[in-house]
């Protein structure tokens, strides 16, 4: 299931963006690209799409951990912020070609790093079900320093050094 995806043009209105693509699967956005050759950010999704053909993935919790866990795998300091309408997304990392790279390699590049994308989401387990060890697991890779500080993940729940949740509420 994770090679059935699409990148698509979007069609969303009001976006500060030369270039605005979506990745797609069944119908479903999850993660979006704005920027112009050569060089684009990798977002996740907050918005359906204006025309309709495409809906936004409702679950944010997952989709947000799963790209934050994959900004930590590649190494890129993913951070959580909020859209003009308090959404909150992940800003991944920056996508750039390389003046010395061809479409091929670039488009190859490209296609494993979603690849991965969908592992990790198609991977994911609810937060409630997973055991403790696996909490701190995740605590581990997404922790941006080791002085133990909680880790936002989203939708006002952070994690805490020793695995457990605190939901503070948004803000």
């Amino acid at each position: 299931m994770t090679n059935t995806f699409q990148i698509i043009q979007s069609s969303k209105v009001g976006l500060d963006s030369k270039e605005s693509y979506i990745v797609t699967r069944d119908e479903i956005s999850f993660l979006r690209i704005l920027g112009a050759d050569p060089e684009w950010q990798l977002m996740t999704a907050t918005a359906s799409e204006d025309d309709g053909r495409t809906q936004v993935c409702n679950e944010p919790v997952r989709l947000i951990e799963a790209a934050l866990l994959l900004g930590v795998e590649i190494d890129t300091n993913p951070k959580v912020e909020t859209d003009w309408k308090e959404r909150e997304y992940v800003k991944v990392c920056v996508i750039k070609q390389e003046s010395s790279e061809d479409d091929e390699a670039f488009d190859k590049e490209l296609k494993e790093l979603f690849i991965r994308f969908f592992e990790i989401y198609d991977s994911y387990k609810a937060i409630k079900t997973r055991k403790n060890s696996e909490m701190c697991d995740l605590y581990n890779a997404l922790a941006i320093d080791d002085q133990g500080s909680d880790v936002y993940l989203s939708d006002g729940i952070w994690l805490t050094n020793d695995g457990s949740l605190d939901d503070r509420g948004r803000v």
